[in-house]
């Protein structure tokens, strides 16, 4: 089932042609926050969750205004806000990774833009309970304060949420039914960004993500500072392990996790920062490296399974060289490698943050960090 049309639509359309000259390096929180047309348009669509009862996408996305939560109709290809921003509050920044479609409720983490000189003013991420029938915003706690929330994890069988909260640097649990939330363990090692982009549940329940060393007694934190951890539930123990995802030939390559997500095999499949696609077997704890789908590429931070033939899809690459690719798992082989193009417009995604299936013919995939215009909302047709 390969590409067969590919269209974008856009929640605010604006160009931005200062990056390079004036933005980059230079501005901080407080220039983006004055600047109007940033402050509203300059988007990037972080999350994706499909409700099928609606046939509706809702977008988490990043925004300085705080309309962090919007509705893409399928039927009528009309993006609308949820009204996020009339109950957010001023330093909630996005939904980054984190929305999670439990039947009719929508859950969420807001993450932040701010920087440590906010930290007395800035409260700390909220999780928040989205009521899809009733259009009911609900907060339910700070789990990590005053960290803000990176992604979410849920736990539908135990009724639990779990997340990675920055800066600094943690891993957390929240209990639906009692309310309560705490932080687990701290994953960071101060000298890098640690934490994969996601936890990921394997079928036994237990979560696996990924802790930072900081070799105190060095001033380099090595090839191999990011290795992974698991946590039990049941038992409440987290393992760190020591050793992380395998490493391609490049020097610059850390394996970090660029999204991470269980297949119906009961393997891990993750896309690395490096453009890597591997697989973890939660039994063993041992990784294995399946291919690069675009070897000349970096970033592969989406993966999802195709809801029928079991091929894993993803999208990979950055600076508008982004591909979609399909792989078989069970022959370990690549299917094919595509790329993302409107052929109306000759427009390309910068990069994609999140893809996901609604239906058996279509992908959605949120574009991030386009410093050249407002991010789009990509929709991808696959042959029949």
């Amino acid at each position: 089932m390969k590409l067969k049309n590919v269209s974008h639509y856009a929640i605010y359309d604006q160009k931005f042609d200062n990056w390079k000259s004036e933005v980059l390096d230079r501005w901080t929180y407080d220039d983006f926050v004055r600047d109007p047309q940033y402050k509203k348009k300059w988007i990037s669509i972080t999350s994706l969750a499909y409700h099928q009862p609606s046939d509706a996408v809702y977008l988490g996305i990043g925004s300085f205004s705080a309309e962090l939560l919007w509705k893409f109709d399928r039927k009528a290809k009309t993006i609308t806000s949820c009204g996020y921003e009339k109950v957010g509050e001023p330093f909630d920044a996005k939904f980054h990774r984190s929305l999670e479609l439990d039947g009719n409720t929508l859950y969420g983490g807001v993450a932040l833009f701010h920087d440590i000189d906010k930290q007395f003013t800035a409260k700390g991420g909220r999780l928040v309970k989205y009521d899809i029938n009733t259009g009911e915003f609900t907060f339910l706690a700070r789990p990590c304060p005053p960290a803000y929330i990176q992604s979410i994890a849920l736990d539908r069988k135990r009724r639990i949420i779990y997340g990675f909260g920055a800066v600094p640097e943690v891993f957390f649990r929240y209990d639906i039914d009692t309310g309560k939330s705490r932080v687990i363990a701290h994953i960071g090692n101060a000298a890098e960004f640690c934490e994969a982009h996601n936890p990921v549940i394997d079928k036994d329940g237990n979560v696996w993500g990924t802790y930072g060393i900081l070799r105190a007694f060095s001033y380099r934190t090595g090839p191999d500072s990011l290795r992974l951890f698991r946590y039990s539930p049941d038992t409440d123990e987290m393992t760190f392990f020591d050793h992380g995802l395998p490493r391609t030939d490049d020097p610059a390559d850390k394996s970090k996790p660029d999204t991470s997500i269980l297949g119906p095999d009961g393997m891990i499949y993750i896309g690395t920062d490096a453009g890597s696609l591997i697989r973890l077997n939660p039994a063993t704890a041992q990784a294995e490296l399946l291919c690069c789908p675009s070897p000349e590429s970096r970033r592969l931070p989406a993966l999802a399974f195709h809801p029928e033939n079991r091929l894993l899809y993803g999208i990979c690459g950055e600076h508008y060289k982004t591909k979609l690719f399909a792989y078989n798992t069970e022959k370990r082989e690549l299917v094919f490698s595509q790329d993302v193009v409107c052929e109306q417009d000759g427009l390309r995604p910068d990069r994609i943050h999140h893809m996901i299936f609604a239906g058996s013919n279509t992908i959605y995939a949120g574009e991030n960090d386009n410093n050249d215009r407002s991010s789009y909302l990509w929709e991808l047709e696959l042959e029949n």
